[in-house]
């Protein structure tokens, strides 16, 4: 059946848009494929990382860590440092080396594999349990402006508690008893009424 005129012209019009419009059209498909697909190689590549990461902490770290072969658990965690540094494995392996340090009294050691983390980790979570872990080196150490700096991190508010705890402990330690009582007060404002520190903090706001 023959096209009428009004037929004809919205072809037409059809026709003239697809030369105009048709080709960025088809590149924005053609970008958002790749995209996809992209995303699909990364999360594979992700896994596959992390897979890698994991082989790389059984095998070499956590075997010399269970030996007391602390040079070549060293060794083991620079390597995931060096080619997985954003794996779940690194961030693993070195919050335990910090922490092996930290019990054996070798602080600027266990400073160290946190600074690492510090810098290189933007979990929320990870980085309070690593700016926690830093302050209480650098109070162990007395080195107390360096561990209220580190506890000026910006954090998540629902750490504000727990830092604010720390920060009275510190200020405990340098005989600050006006400092202290305050900073326990506002961790008091800040923690959940169902934390179970409640009571410990209430009993240090006291002293």
């Amino acid at each position: 059946m023959a096209l009428d005129l009004q037929d004809q012209e919205e072809l037409e019009n059809a026709k003239r848009a697809w030369k105009l419009w048709g080709r960025w059209v088809f590149f924005a498909m053609l970008i958002a494929a790749t995209i996809y697909l992209g995303n699909i190689v990364w999360k594979g590549q992700v896994e596959k990382r992390n897979a890698a990461a994991a082989a790389v902490f059984d095998s070499e770290f956590a075997a010399a860590l269970n030996k007391g072969d602390n040079a070549n658990a060293l060794k083991a965690v620079q390597k995931i440092q060096t080619e997985y540094p954003n794996t779940f494995a690194a961030t693993q392996a070195t919050l335990a080396l910090a922490d092996d340090a930290f019990v054996n009294g070798k602080y600027d050691d266990a400073a160290g594999h946190l600074k690492w983390l510090l810098q290189t980790q933007k979990h929320p979570m990870i980085r309070a349990a690593v700016v926690q872990r830093l302050a209480t080196v650098y109070l162990q150490q007395e080195k107390f402006d360096d561990a209220l700096a580190v506890l000026n991190e910006k954090l998540e508010p629902e750490f504000a508690g727990r830092m604010a705890e720390l920060k009275g402990d510190i200020y405990l330690a340098q005989g600050k008893a006006n400092e202290a009582k305050q900073a326990f007060t506002t961790a008091l404002q800040q923690l959940p009424q169902d934390d179970p520190s409640r009571e410990l903090v209430e009993m240090k706001s006291k002293l």
